[in-house]
């Protein structure tokens, strides 16, 4: 839960990192010679010096620009066996990442406001909001999944704008970690390929054991499953509408077109945004 998460000192997220933060006047002054191959590109800035409140008026329409979400920890949901009683429990593992660094979501943006119950509410509508993901688990499984907040609608009780210690909290769709145009090694797709491998039919049709999971390995269907995701601010630029914080974010993994049970995904990482007033020429 993102309660109490601005108290947390950042450096509970990031570890080591923390001391190597990026502002976004770094990343401006940057060109691309010196980006390239280096991994900044899969970085988001920071605000290093708390600087005022992003005061908002109710009834005024503004919109949150330039968001990134960089995760620091990738956790998957595994039963887990205590060695001492054998009892089984489930608790989150930590996971090595194989992606290399394209895993931020950056360039996200939407409208800002206050809706009719009051609550501060922000709707995710355009930018880089999804990015394919993979961690392999201590026991050598690898787990892909879609780490996104597309159509994330996130409130707060924030009643006067952006200031440290504002949290926001909402639900958002996970797409399918693969299209229908994807085809299995069988030939087998979602719209495209065999309806079924060959020799499979037969196997089918006689009735013995097996026959769900041969049915899920044929019938390829896309999966749009529900994530959530809580985030809460502890630094604050009013001067350019910036803000930087944590977030924590829970979603289901790939199911490979529906023939794998998924696992649940814990995420943990630092948020940036910038809060300005909408111009009315945004396509939201």
């Amino acid at each position: 839960a993102a309660a109490g998460l601005a108290a947390l000192p950042l450096a509970f997220f990031l570890g080591g990192d923390a001391a190597n933060a990026l502002t976004s006047s770094d990343v401006r002054s940057l060109t691309y010679g010196q980006i390239k191959g280096t991994g900044l590109a899969n970085r988001c800035p920071e605000v290093d010096v708390t600087n005022g409140d992003i005061a908002l008026e109710k009834g005024s329409k503004y919109k949150i620009t330039e968001l990134c979400l960089e995760p620091k920890s990738f956790q998957i949901e595994e039963e887990v066996a205590k060695k001492r009683t054998g009892e089984i429990k489930k608790e989150f593992v930590d996971t090595k990442l194989m992606t290399r660094a394209t895993y931020t979501l950056t360039g996200i943006e939407g409208p800002l406001f206050y809706d009719k119950d009051g609550s501060l509410t922000f709707l995710e509508k355009e930018g880089i909001d999804y990015a394919a993901t993979t961690v392999q688990l201590p026991g050598g499984e690898r787990v892909p999944f879609m780490f996104t907040i597309k159509e994330l609608e996130a409130k707060s009780s924030s009643p006067s704008g952006v200031s440290v210690g504002t949290e926001f909290g909402g639900t958002f769709k996970v797409p399918s970690y693969r299209s229908g145009l994807f085809l299995d090694p069988k030939g087998r797709g979602g719209t495209t390929g065999y309806d079924m491998a060959q020799a499979l039919p037969g196997m089918e049709a006689d009735g013995a054991e097996g026959q769900e999971e041969l049915y899920k390995e044929t019938n390829k269907v896309f999966q749009v499953t529900d994530g959530s995701i809580e985030f809460a601010v502890n630094k604050v630029d009013a001067a350019t509408g910036e803000f930087s914080g944590v977030f924590v974010s829970e979603q289901l993994s790939d199911t490979d077109m529906g023939s794998k049970a998924p696992k649940k995904v814990l995420l943990k990482g630092i948020v940036f945004g910038k809060v300005g007033a909408a111009t009315g020429e945004e396509d939201y």
